[in-house]
């Protein structure tokens, strides 16, 4: 599971799932309340950084971040300008490929 594909919460929740445990079971072994486990689950409160690995390792499975380099900006292409510009930029586009199948 991608942390970048998950919010929190559902983390959590697939945490507790894959683990097979009840809310108060995992509740139990992190030393916390269940309502607190369900606040996190229904996205009522953000759990820090450090009670998430405690939830996830209660879990019997391993929490893994890492700081990757961002997916560079998108070209400009057509989406960028007024719409004068892109319509402009299209219609070059569409004379370029009409041009070319015509060889």
């Amino acid at each position: 599971m991608s942390v970048s594909r998950y919010p929190i919460w559902a983390l959590v929740s697939e945490a507790r799932r894959r683990a097979g445990l009840t809310q108060a079971e995992l509740a139990r072994r992190v030393g916390t309340s269940q309502a607190a486990i369900a606040r996190y689950e229904r996205a009522r409160v953000m759990p820090s950084v450090a009670t998430l690995y405690r939830i996830v390792g209660a879990c019997g499975l391993d929490l893994r971040m890492q700081l990757v380099d961002a997916d560079p900006p998108p070209s400009p292409g057509l989406q960028a300008g007024s719409t004068e510009e892109r319509l402009e930029r299209l219609e070059n586009a569409l004379e370029l490929i009409g041009s070319l199948r015509n060889g």
